[in-house]
């Protein structure tokens, strides 16, 4: 498969120029170089450095490379649309004003002349958009970079996976860009192998071929970015008598699922319940996010379980959200601007009412990426939140915001309202604003708020256990360190589950937690 040593792979190509002398103008960092020059010599591989590690800049040079070796003509772009931005953006920063390329985005037509395309997951299902892609890849020599490649991690099995996989084989150059390329297990990894070398992603992953796994990727991780330690903070806090109620009504409704010989195998069911359990942990109005209809026919003094969560909705504060708002609330007193995650679009309404004093920027998923005719858009947004002294929080949903962003050069602080078992998703949300490039003095935090006695701590073992799993497989530490301290709106169970590939085993055996507790 690959024919150079590890060794060989480190050292700069000899028929290549240093990357001044090919238009490149910004300048490596030491581990940038050596990726650089391990990726060309694997020819196809991944980059599976922690978010912030600039993936996007070795990505870039890799393409200047192989087009200064007469190799490569264009450059295509798998992205989720919060990496938009930085395909722009690096492209601004790393060539020269003569040998900047014109990078097209979303294009309504892909152009014959076009250089770089950048194009989202969800495009490639439109025919018209595929056909163009594929009239475009058939005139010129391509490398595809398929970026937070774990959106695919479903391969064959799912529809982006299979045109992923279509686009792929037409290219001369394929690359996978993830700083979480296995969020569940080492399964998750196979089928991003797959787009770089067809048909070896399962021995590569954990087959006969995972010996020779370490030589087609590249990781950089936290500890060879010298970043100002992250420091995380987890406060429990106590739910009011009322809030209590309310979830534990949801609990047991979820614990009889399991006495329901019909549901036991019935993962979508299962998995709407564990996510009602984890909304009513954070918020009883944030339950009525959760897609599936609540359907609860439990009573309770009278009124259904529904009406008394709607009307509970109306009259609680919780308190989870309150402590947020404290929190913002002192680091704005402090001249520090504050990232708020919660994965409830519920949440996302009610903090910004209360922190409406603050001028919040918002983004979930209902927000449109760029828009001029709407009352806000992300692009909006995000410049407000990183240019506006008034604008001292910016409140998203994860699964909107989580990947792609920088904002690290504004905001160094996060609190983490509620989570689900979506290890990726987390661990990219942390790098928003702990990443390269960050003041050397910063101290940034990270605070995790779970409701006292709920499944909010066992959503928090879950998730350290694939932290460490993940560490482990990628020979990352600092990832294992980060378990050291004391989902789109619609919320479907593939939001919450990573396409739903948590088996129906492991959701009884959290609901059986939940009926011991």
């Amino acid at each position: 498969m690959l024919d150079s040593s590890v060794e060989d792979q480190q050292r700069w190509p000899a028929d290549l120029p240093e990357p001044a002398g090919f238009g490149f103008r910004r300048v490596l960092t030491e581990r940038q170089r050596t990726d650089v020059a391990r990726l060309l010599a694997m020819r196809h591989g991944g980059n599976f450095g922690v978010p912030g590690s600039g993936k996007t800049t070795v990505a870039y040079c890799l393409w200047a490379a192989e087009r200064c070796r007469d190799e490569i003509d264009g450059l295509l772009v798998v992205a989720p649309p919060s990496a938009f931005e930085a395909w722009t953006m690096e492209a601004e920063a790393c060539f020269t004003e003569e040998t900047q390329p014109k990078v097209e985005v979303q294009p309504p037509l892909v152009s014959h002349r076009a250089e770089v395309v950048v194009i989202g997951y969800p495009r490639l299902l439109q025919r018209r958009v595929f056909a163009e892609l594929d009239s475009w890849l058939s005139s010129r020599r391509v490398m595809i970079v398929f970026d937070e490649s774990h959106r695919v991690k479903a391969g064959q099995r799912g529809a982006w996976g299979r045109a992923a996989a279509r686009l792929a084989a037409r290219c001369q150059r394929r690359y996978v860009l993830s700083g979480t390329p296995m969020p569940n297990s080492l399964a998750d990894i196979a089928a991003q192998f797959d787009l770089c070398w067809p048909g070896s992603g399962k021995q590569l992953a954990h087959g006969e071929l995972a010996p020779s796994r370490d030589r087609i990727f590249v990781r950089t991780t936290k500890d060879q970015l010298n970043l100002p330690k992250l420091r995380t903070t987890i406060q429990r806090v106590p739910l009011d008598h009322e809030h209590r109620q309310v979830y534990e009504a949801l609990a047991g409704h979820a614990v009889r699922l399991l006495d329901d010989p019909s549901l036991v195998r019935n993962v979508s069911e299962l998995g709407a319940a564990v996510l009602r359990i984890i909304a009513a942990a954070s918020n009883p109005a944030a339950v009525l996010d959760v897609g599936a209809e609540l359907a609860l026919p439990v009573r309770s003094g009278g009124a259904s379980l529904e009406d008394v969560i709607r009307n509970a909705a109306s009259q609680i504060r919780p308190a989870k959200l309150l402590r947020a708002a404290q929190l913002v609330e002192a680091n704005a007193a402090r001249g520090r601007k504050t990232l708020v995650w919660s994965v409830f679009v519920s949440n996302v309404r009610a903090l910004a009412d209360l922190l409406a004093a603050h001028h919040p920027a918002v983004i979930t998923g209902a927000t449109p990426f760029e828009d001029p005719r709407a009352q806000r858009d992300r692009v909006r947004e995000l410049r407000r939140f990183r240019t506006d002294p008034a604008c001292s929080v910016l409140i998203a949903t994860p699964q909107t915001l989580g990947e792609g962003i920088s904002l690290h050069q504004v905001c160094v602080d996060q609190i983490h309202v509620d989570r689900t078992f979506n290890a990726g998703l987390y661990l990219q949300s942390l790098d928003r604003t702990h990443r390269l490039g960050m003041p050397a003095d910063s101290r940034p935090t990270t605070t995790l708020l779970l409701a006292e006695d709920t499944i909010d701590t066992w959503v928090h073992e879950l998730l350290g256990g694939k932290i460490i799993q993940m560490s482990r497989a990628l020979n990352d530490l600092s990832l294992e360190r980060m378990q050291l301290p004391d989902i789109d709106e619609s919320l479907t169970l593939r939001d919450v589950f990573l396409e739903g590939e948590e088996s129906a085993a492991a959701l009884q055996d959290l609901l059986t937690r939940v009926r011991g507790h």
